[in-house]
């Protein structure tokens, strides 16, 4: 029977950080779903996901944008969510997006992300975030996360998915070039929880990072290659 959705979570090397996403997906409300690992780890992370009852597809190109494009292509269900391997998706993450998708003009939708961690620090960025996303929403500049949003396969397919030219900044490609297919929602709802070991590690950096990067992404079409992975 095809699922109505499909999960799309790239892996490399995440046994130390996987169980809390295994957790959150496998305890969802909303049950008509399939979970597709495009991995590349040498650890055991395949294993836990195979036995997860997860589908594991072995990443053939390197990168994050090569990840999400061949995990992508994997899907068998009408709507396509994407998150991350150290995050944890809401109980009723899938429930709230399979609501969404209800409307036929609805071709993305995604929300909010906030760390895992709770000192005071995780916290409050946690709330700037929201905000963040707000003033976007306002000024139609939505920023569609990996971690967090799904999309309609048609429409995804009709734009060409993924473009694997790009290192970084791939999420938001999508969502800016599927915003010509239908309407995009942001709901409060579609909430995932992240881990902050890359906020921990590179500290400010990672704000100037982000901040940089998707400017240069608006005005140039490109984005920083200078993405390592944390573990």
């Amino acid at each position: 029977m095809t699922p109505k959705i499909s999960v799309v979570i790239p892996t490399f090397n995440e046994e130390k950080y996987i169980r809390p996403c295994i957790e959150a997906i496998n305890s969802q409300t909303f049950r008509d779903f399939e979970v597709i690992a495009i991995d590349r780890s040498t650890d055991t992370t395949p294993q836990l996901c195979r036995s997860a009852g997860w589908k594991v597809i072995t990443q053939k190109l390197p990168g994050i944008s090569e990840a999400r494009k061949e995990g992508f292509a994997q899907t068998h269900g009408e709507i396509i969510a994407s998150t991350d391997a150290d995050s944890a998706p809401s109980p009723v993450w899938l429930a709230n997006i399979a609501a969404c998708f209800k409307d036929p003009r609805v071709v993305c939708v995604y929300g909010p992300t906030h760390f895992m961690e709770k000192d005071f620090f995780s916290v409050l960025l946690s709330r700037l975030s929201d905000y963040y996303n707000l003033i976007n929403r306002f000024l139609n500049n939505d920023q569609t996360p990996g971690m967090n949003f799904a999309v309609r396969k048609t429409a995804y397919e009709k734009i060409g998915g993924y473009n694997p030219k790009l290192p970084t900044a791939e999420d938001i490609d999508v969502g800016y070039r599927i915003r010509s297919e239908g309407k995009i929602i942001y709901h409060p709802g579609v909430l995932v929880y992240t881990s902050n070991r890359r906020l921990k590690a590179q500290k400010l950096q990672f704000f100037i990072h982000h901040f940089f990067n998707n400017i240069r992404y608006k005005l140039t079409g490109t984005a920083s290659s200078d993405f390592k992975p944390i573990r």
